[in-house]
């Protein structure tokens, strides 16, 4: 097989794409209309940054 050259933000996107499918499957899934409190919304921002 050919190795390829794959874009950073190409791999992030499927990552998400394979974790938000993979949450859904799992019954993990998080409905759009919940509120995260202050210190939840701070992780997710560290978490995120982190992943970049």
């Amino acid at each position: 097989m050919e190795r390829r050259v794959v874009d950073k933000s190409a791999v992030k996107r499927s990552a998400a794409r394979s974790t938000k499918v993979s949450a859904k499957l799992e019954g993990r899934e998080v409905p759009p209309e919940v509120v995260l409190t202050s210190k939840a919304q701070q992780y997710v921002v560290a978490r995120t940054r982190r992943a970049s």
